[in-house]
């Protein structure tokens, strides 16, 4: 028998598919509906026990072997029933919602089981490391039923464990690397993510991932490193090289969509392994220690959620568009990206970045709203001294005045990344964003050591900040910082790239006797 499970977020399209194959029958479950309208109407009553869970649809599907027919026993239907039951009871689902459809399109017979994840008593069923427990499950039923075994199509090409890692397993209770980055992997892309999806997953649970990608955005392979040990795809198996994840895992993979990010994925991950690097990114998001002028109290979580009300609406499922539209068009670091938005300093809305703007005691009174196109607007100010700012940690000494978000997060990262060397002794600096002049705490600035207006001079913003801020610096962009900051990054890379080529070269020069 072969098991796949899939969560989602929408019962209706869920129902929808499998109520609308041909020769689909409903043959059963724990619900009264009959009609995909019937049963998600049913849902919804539940889900209210949970409103604010996203993923609440599970949706399962088991299939005999070709050769094998459950119609073949008589009651076929209550004999599928009956392996629903226990499997779904198996996997922690005896105080929910679900339902049991029939499909007899396909030389496999199967059925399908959409359930809630919602308990009926409010609990949650924990998905974590379902897969494993299905398989386990499924296992079992074979041995009840005295079902053939059937290996899914990409287990063929899992290579299998070694004699010395059975060996270790055995005698010590422990997985190889190799075992543990295919289990993992298996874990992963039970949803069939997206290839930046998959990546970025395998981080979160520790696994360095690189992909080889041409300048095209084609593949030149994977490879993974845990713990210390580097295995390449192929060294899984054929099912966990780059297009075996596609062929095989479900992986979907679009050049021009994911490759962008996919890099910018490495980098981060590259940062985060060289020490010191992921600790530049370590910002003072919440404004207790800003300056003893102004005592200033972090927002509680329900001040927090009553400040957000007045903010553009929201979209948590757009965050990973918008993260990658900034992570792409930017180039800023996803790790900066996640922090101002796991602080509510940035999140999406309505498909656009929103950009909070905020008094030093951290009320959020407005928002800049910025479109695909690189325009902003911003929402209706409640507060004259509002900006979007970030801080470095530490007393602040400083302060660096641009005219917009994403001016003000470029010149940290530009400033960050020349001062590596000297990070020690940088002073702590606030960074601002502004619309009009008036926004500006100006009697934190009168008492800061330094103030620069990093903002074009001839501009009308920029004579307005310096008509407040009279001792401040005027300094002046080319064309933009973020432009710079891109050339920085540009430059970097082709500067990575040219060493590897010098190594490569001196390494052929090399002969051995």
């Amino acid at each position: 028998m072969i098991g796949k499970q899939i969560k989602g977020t929408g019962f209706r399209g869920c129902l929808n598919y499998v109520l609308g194959k041909k020769d689909a029958a409903l043959i059963g479950g724990t619900m009264c509906g009959q009609t995909p309208e019937e049963l998600a109407a049913e849902f919804a009553i539940a889900r209210q026990l949970r409103p604010n869970l996203k993923v609440a649809v599970f949706h399962a599907t088991l299939s005999v072997a070709s050769t094998e027919k459950l119609e073949d026993f008589e009651e076929n239907d209550q004999r599928w029933l009956t392996i629903a039951a226990n499997y779904m009871k198996a996997m922690e689902f005896d105080n929910n919602q679900y339902a049991v459809v029939k499909h007899s399109d396909t030389d496999h017979d199967h059925i399908h089981i959409v359930a809630s994840r919602i308990r009926l008593d409010g609990g949650v069923v924990d998905d974590s490391w379902d897969y494993y427990k299905s398989q386990e499950t499924i296992r079992q039923l074979e041995r009840n039923y005295s079902l053939e075994t059937v290996t899914p199509s990409w287990e063929t090409d899992k290579r299998a464990p070694t004699t010395g890692e059975r060996r270790q397993l055995k005698s010590k209770g422990n997985k190889s690397v190799r075992v543990q980055l295919q289990d993992l992997i298996d874990e992963v892309t039970q949803d069939n993510p997206t290839m930046p999806e998959f990546v970025e997953r395998l981080q979160q649970q520790g696994v360095e991932v690189q992909v080889g990608l041409t300048r095209n955005g084609f593949s030149k392979g994977i490879s993974y490193n845990l713990d210390g040990v580097a295995l390449s795809g192929s060294q899984l198996g054929k099912a966990y090289t780059f297009y075996g994840l596609q062929k095989h895992r479900g992986i979907s993979y679009d050049q021009q969509r994911d490759s962008a990010l996919i890099e910018a994925l490495m980098q981060s991950q590259h940062l985060a392994s060289v020490p010191g690097e992921a600790e530049k990114y370590e910002l003072e998001l919440q404004p207790s220690e800003l300056a003893e002028t102004a005592p200033l109290t972090p927002a509680t979580a329900n001040e927090l959620e009553l400040q957000l009300s007045i903010l553009p609406e929201r979209n948590e499922t757009q965050w990973v568009r918008v993260r990658s539209h900034l992570a792409v068009e930017y180039s800023f670091p996803l790790e900066l990206l996640n922090l101002l938005h796991s602080h509510s300093w940035l999140y999406a809305g309505s498909e656009k970045a929103v950009f909070t703007a905020r008094t030093l005691e951290g009320e959020a009174s407005f928002a800049f709203v910025l479109d695909e196109r690189g325009n902003f607007t911003t929402t209706h100010p409640l507060s004259s001294e509002a900006v979007f700012w970030v801080a470095t940690t530490g007393e602040i000494e400083r302060a660096v005045i641009a005219c917009n978000p994403i001016e003000a997060l470029s010149i940290l990262l530009i400033e960050q990344e020349n001062s590596q060397e000297n990070s020690a002794t940088a002073p702590a600096t606030i960074y601002l964003g502004i619309e009009r002049a008036s926004q500006l705490p100006i009697e934190l600035l009168q008492e800061l050591d330094s103030v620069i207006i990093a903002i074009a001079e001839n501009s009308q913003l920029a004579r307005n900040a310096s008509e407040l801020l009279p001792d401040a610096e005027l300094v002046s962009p080319q064309s933009s910082w973020n432009d710079t900051w891109i050339q920085l990054i540009e430059l970097e890379q082709q500067t990575n790239q040219q060493n590897n080529q010098q190594y490569k070269q001196h390494s052929q020069d090399i002969e051995l006797d």
